[in-house]
């Protein structure tokens, strides 16, 4: 049985919080600044944080900042997690774990127990693999990056950094995304296609071509957004 730091609180954490549960792993620690009214006797009333207090260990260690959660997980064994859902505020977070190199061995992947990721795939740091998700052979995802529930890496398929795939987004064979990345819900990412560093991609969408980076994409064959004439951007 393994403990985890959660570094964050909210939604996404609380879906982080089942996956450690679901794998006889707990919650060793939470940090985040919504907690700092929160006193380590109140958390185990504490509605909100009922998601996390399950496990071996009880109540989970209750920090409201990220340096001090660090070093309780350095000296505790406890494994990081990344529980924020947003790419920009993820990547601040994790670049600042991953400076520290005495963390380096707490830094490996999250994967849920109903998830299945091949022998030959690659998952880099901090990487999140959600329930029923998928990583193909020889699929590569990048620092960071979450594969939300029942999300789809196929075989030789390519994730950048920092990338966030919704639940039931696919990426095909050996389709290629950027860094930074949001596929949404639904969203799909045909063969061998490539897709830039910050794109976003709307729900439902399909990207059947090669897409520049730094767009929102939408619809079916997947378009570029543009704002309405006048429209305030």
């Amino acid at each position: 049985m393994r403990g985890w730091l959660l570094i964050g609180a909210s939604g996404h954490a609380r879906s982080l919080a089942s996956i450690v549960h679901g794998r006889g792993d707990f919650v060793g620690a939470l940090s985040d600044a919504s907690l700092a009214g929160v006193s380590q006797v109140g958390a185990a009333t504490n509605s909100g944080l009922a998601p996390f207090t399950r496990g071996a260990t009880g109540v989970p260690r209750i920090f409201a900042d990220d340096d001090d959660a660090l070093s309780y997980a350095l000296e505790n064994s406890l494994f990081i997690a990344v529980a924020v859902g947003h790419n920009s505020a993820r990547q601040r977070v994790a670049e600042s774990i991953l400076a520290r190199p005495e963390l380096s061995r707490l830094t490996g992947a999250l994967v849920a127990a109903s998830a299945t990721v091949d022998p030959t795939a690659r998952l880099g740091p901090l990487v999140q693999v959600g329930e029923h998700a998928h990583v193909g052979p020889m699929a590569d995802v990048g620092m960071g990056t979450i594969v939300n529930t029942s999300a789809i890496v196929e075989h030789e398929a390519r994730v950048g950094a920092v990338t966030h795939l919704a639940p039931g987004s696919v990426l095909l064979g050996a389709a290629a995304i950027g860094h930074m990345v949001f596929v949404g819900s639904g969203a799909r990412v045909l063969p061998g296609v490539t897709v830039g560093d910050m794109t976003v991609l709307g729900a439902g969408a399909v990207v059947t071509r090669d897409l520049a980076g730094g767009a929102t994409y939408v619809g079916v064959p997947a378009r570029e957004l543009t704002p309405k004439k006048g429209a305030a951007l």
